[in-house]
């Protein structure tokens, strides 16, 4: 391994175990109060990082060529996953999103983040190849590569992922040889279709859109968990409170806080200084990777790992904006820190295949 490769791991494993360390500080009140284990969380996290290894070493060691091979296979394997979850995955909060496996929830719409890369950049690359500008035809076929799946997401219904899957998507678009007008056009499309996308969402997913607009228009409802995780960011001041000391998330004022809204106890208890080193160290996650996507001369490699970048970078601002209250709550995880399995599953998997590709594939001096 070269010295990129390792400081990617360093970085991903430091996540990983500051995100065990707010798991246990953000569960294990409530969990003692019920007289159960406090460890309860983290134990079911640390089984997915043994699952996340696994997968991360098979992603390192098979020749990542096959996957661009196997693209088209790749997105029809997805296309089963997201058709099969809503016809016998297990409903839990009203939504239809997740396999039981051996007690084991998994999460077919995260790994289709993963799949959706690998999908759009075998089609992309193959068209390099046989040296095929992007023209109308390739541009709507690639619309419609992205669209097939954030519809099924959107249905189960997940509409954070969907969000993720559809922005990725159309970034790897816009990473290829396209003219910018249909870009443009697919822009003022999307503006023409915004009634249309507000009419198909949920109500609960319409109503935390109005309350990003006016949380305190219902403070106890549809607002609560918002002002409760900027309370508890602002009340953590330069230095934090201190560990196990916050008194949101010991009071357990923020729903599901070990979930998407984790970085809000890491700023009440951590404060500023501590807010600052998590937002350091995935600075120093997307620098590394973008250094070594733009090392890459393949097509395929350049497009899986710059896709892959944007994936995280796109989850972890949208998550932070949204315990901050500046963005809606749409559901994302905070990458190798919340408690998401299958996100913890899958980001592992998206860092062993970054890797591979560092190591197989052609680079250029840079």
């Amino acid at each position: 391994m070269r010295k990129k490769d390792i400081k990617l791991i360093l970085i991903v494993l430091a996540l990983t175990f500051i995100g065990f360390f707010f798991i246990y500080d953000t569960t294990a009140t409530r969990l003692m109060a019920k007289e159960l284990s406090p460890y309860i969380f983290v134990q079911r996290q640390f089984i997915a990082f043994l699952i996340a290894i696994a997968f991360f070493l098979f992603f390192v060691t098979t020749p990542y060529r096959v996957w661009e091979r196997l693209w088209r296979f790749i997105y029809g394997f997805n296309l089963l996953l997201l058709i099969l979850v809503l016809f016998f995955g297990r409903e839990s909060l009203g939504a239809q999103r997740w396999f039981s496996i051996f007690g084991f929830s998994f999460q077919p719409s995260e790994l289709s983040k993963l799949l959706i890369v690998i999908s759009l950049a075998g089609f992309l690359s193959e068209l390099d190849y046989k040296r095929k500008k992007l023209g109308f035809k390739e541009f709507v076929f690639t619309i419609i590569l992205i669209l097939i799946p954030f519809l099924a997401v959107m249905v189960q219904p997940d509409l954070g992922t969907a969000i993720v899957i559809f922005v990725t998507g159309i970034f790897i678009l816009f990473l290829s040889e396209i003219s910018y007008k249909y870009l443009l056009r697919l822009i003022l499309l999307g503006f023409l279709l915004l009634p249309f996308l507000w009419l198909i969402l949920k109500p609960y997913q319409q109503q935390r859109i109005l309350t990003f607009l006016d949380p305190m228009k219902d403070p106890l409802g549809s607002g609560y968990q918002v002002i409760q995780s900027i309370i508890a960011i602002g009340s953590g001041g330069i230095w934090g409170k201190g560990w196990f000391q916050g008194t949101q998330t010991h009071l357990n004022l923020i729903p599901e806080q070990h979930t998407d809204f984790i970085f809000s106890a890491i700023g009440e208890e951590f404060g500023f200084l501590g807010c600052a080193f998590i937002v350091l160290l995935y600075y120093l996650l997307f620098k590394y990777t973008w250094e070594i996507a733009r090392s890459i001369k393949d097509k395929f490699g350049k497009y899986v790992i710059e896709g892959i970048l944007f994936c995280w970078f796109f989850q972890t601002f949208v998550n932070l904006c949204m315990v901050m209250g500046i963005f809606p709550v749409v559901g994302i995880p905070l990458p190798f820190i919340s408690f998401a399995r299958t996100s913890l599953i899958v980001n592992y998997a998206m860092l062993g295949l970054i890797i591979n590709i560092y190591t197989r594939g052609e680079r250029q001096v840079i």
